[in-house]
């Protein structure tokens, strides 16, 4: 369904070992560009679920690509066609429009995918998709993202950040909470009757808060975490972009420790 309109070395996805003393890890960008990988979708649209479950298998293939951080954007504006997503948020719809915006996309749609703020429709095609991925991971990191994330409670996870950037502009970080292995039973509009799985998506998201004219930053976080999110399941993802030209200059994701 369309809708017109407008420490180096360190992978991109990182789950870190359970710490002896607490319940914290951490991790740092390495020298290469990881590519941020956002899928705009909704469980309104009936065309998303394949690409849903296309960006799944990224987790669950047996040989998964790496230097990749992907997060699933679930957007609200097709709940008034029978079926509200309950992992839609408006901001994600705002965030799909900037990125259309920025990348000069031909406009918004759904299922969309855009890769380091480039819109692409390689998700159709996979040796496409990895040379995507590749040119991208091929060029030198413009940033450098350290995050440490501890979840000391059940109701929040603290999580601090430290940036630092290649050259000054008018940079900003984003901060997100997702999750994987979820689900839901559709019990109306497009998809009705239809058990949706899904990963990577989105539950909590901060920003954008400006990098210092020096390109450094360092900021701490408390992220809430609702009862019913499973922490083994959650990830940390943290990733630096131009607000100018949308470039993202760097991406990184973290798995909580139990």
């Amino acid at each position: 369904m369309n809708k017109p309109s407008l420490l180096t070395g360190v992978c991109a996805i990182v789950f870190a070992s359970n710490a002896l003393a607490q319940p914290q890890c951490s991790a740092v960008s390495g020298p290469q560009t990881n590519a941020l990988v956002e899928l705009y979708t909704s469980e309104g649209c009936s065309s998303c679920p394949p690409a849903d479950q296309w960006l799944s298998r990224l987790k669950n293939q047996s040989k998964p690509i790496s230097n990749i951080v992907p997060i699933a954007l679930h957007v609200d504006y097709w709940d008034y066609i029978g079926w509200k997503d309950n992992f839609a948020n408006p901001e994600f719809a705002k965030r799909q429009r900037e990125m259309a915006t920025l990348g000069r996309a031909r406009g918004v749609y759904t299922p969309q995918l855009a890769i380091n703020g480039q819109d692409t429709r390689s998700w159709l095609n996979d040796a496409r998709f990895k040379s995507e991925v590749a040119t991208i991971n091929r060029q030198p990191a413009k940033a450098e993202i350290r995050l440490t994330a501890n979840a000391t409670t059940t109701k929040s996870v603290q999580v601090s950040t430290n940036i630092k950037t290649a050259e000054a502009g008018p940079f900003v970080y984003y901060l997100a909470l997702q999750e994987n292995n979820l689900q839901s039973t559709v019990n109306a509009g497009e998809n009705r009757g239809e058990l949706l799985h899904h990963d990577y998506v989105v539950r909590q998201w901060l920003g954008p808060f400006k990098v210092g004219a020096d390109g450094k930053l360092s900021g701490s976080h408390d992220i809430q975490v609702q009862p019913a999110w499973k922490q083994r399941d959650l990830n940390v993802v943290a990733f630096v972009q131009n607000s100018a030209t949308g470039e993202v200059l760097q991406a990184l994701a973290l798995g909580l420790c139990e």
